[in-house]
């Protein structure tokens, strides 16, 4: 039988987003070592002493120079899998026993292949046999890249499941009111605010309210909020792909939103957005990336946690500021919070509501 082994990459971390991504790689990798069909389970960590005690191999990570692809073709070359699962730490942890037991056990086609979360921003996958990338510098491009290589590269369906992946606070606000999640996700998330989150998912389910939009929405965000949203929604998709193509680096991303705000202070541009709609989802690091900074990762997530003492950059703070007082909730975040979060969001939403009182017509039979 092929050998199958899984590589979990976890970076660790003590805010909000480090502790809920590493809970989250926890609670998957005892699934995938109590799977029949995966052999060892992997774990380069940045911090190897949250791993005592769990049924896997820890590969520490070096103490600097820590770079994707180096650390990925390493370790493909010490363990020399047949089949390698790779997923990067908060993904693939909501997935069904049977979608688990569907990537798993995949054999779509000769190969080589890979079934991928996200052919265009890649957070897991099944790689049949694994390739070597030295000098990949992250995981997104990761389905670009084994195409060029001759794999067949097949797409999981997408839902709440497949997409959902923790990379901001934003997206964390709504996981906090999923009502079955695996015990140490639940308490990593314990006193995390979510009453934003909450007022979202109210909006999604009244056909008098409309929601709002910014940032990196993709088209399937859109048809999934067709049919599975009762509310109007009003959306402003820009820069899909910024980071993977390498645009937020070379400093070409242009934005409406960013251009919305010119000749406005950040409170004028946050009160205009907010007559727009009930709610505002905020993918904001499109705008941040247009005005040309970026800020250490401890201020972006105060930010999305509408948290000022934590916001240094003034327009920024400003910004947030304005989004903490808006009557209109403002829920922001990054592209996984416009991707899988509102997927999520929408799952959640109708949780203990009748589905079929939507207000949508019926399918002519």
């Amino acid at each position: 039988m092929p050998r199958t082994v899984a590589f979990l990459f976890d970076s660790g971390g003590t805010d909000w987003v480090g502790r809920a991504r590493t809970a989250a790689a926890r609670a998957l990798a005892r699934r995938l070592a109590d799977h029949p069909r995966v052999g060892d389970v992997v774990v380069a960590a940045a911090a190897p002493a949250g791993w005592q005690g769990e049924p896997v191999i820890v590969e520490p990570d070096p103490p600097e120079g820590w770079h994707f692809g180096a650390r990925f073709t390493d370790l493909v070359r010490a363990y020399s899998p047949d089949r390698l699962l790779y997923f990067s730490a908060g993904s693939g942890f909501l997935l069904s026993d049977a979608a688990l037991d569907r990537l798993v056990e995949a054999e779509p086609c000769p190969p080589p292949f890979a079934v991928l979360n996200n052919f265009y921003s890649t957070d897991f996958a099944l790689l049949v046999p694994p390739f070597p990338l030295p000098d990949l510098g992250r995981d997104n491009p990761l389905g670009a890249r084994l195409w060029g290589a001759g794999y067949a590269c097949y797409e999981l369906p997408r839902s709440y499941q497949t997409l959902f992946d923790i990379d901001t606070p934003g997206e964390l606000q709504i996981l906090a009111l999923h009502p079955e999640l695996p015990p140490p996700v639940g308490e990593s998330l314990a006193g995390l605010p979510t009453g934003r989150a909450e007022k979202l998912l109210e909006v999604l389910v009244d056909p008098e309210r409309e929601l709002v939009l910014l940032g990196r929405v993709g088209g399937h965000l859109a048809r999934e909020l067709e049919t599975g949203a009762a509310c109007r929604t009003r959306i402003l998709s820009e820069e899909r792909g910024m980071e993977s193509s390498g645009r937020a680096e070379r400093g070409a991303v242009r934005s409406l939103v960013g251009a919305l705000l010119h000749g406005r202070t950040p409170a004028e541009l946050v009160a205009l957005l907010a007559q727009f709609g009930d709610a505002v989802v905020w993918d904001t690091r499109v705008l941040m990336a247009h005005l040309g900074f970026w800020p250490p990762p401890a201020e972006r997530f105060a930010s999305d946690l509408l948290d000022l003492e934590g916001v240094r950059h003034p327009l920024l703070r400003e910004l947030t500021a304005a989004c903490a007082s808006s009557p209109v909730p403002f829920l922001l975040g990054g592209h996984a919070l416009v991707s899988g979060g509102m997927y999520l969001a929408i799952e959640l939403a109708w949780r203990g509501e009748d589905r079929e009182s939507r207000f949508r017509p019926l399918p002519f039979p």
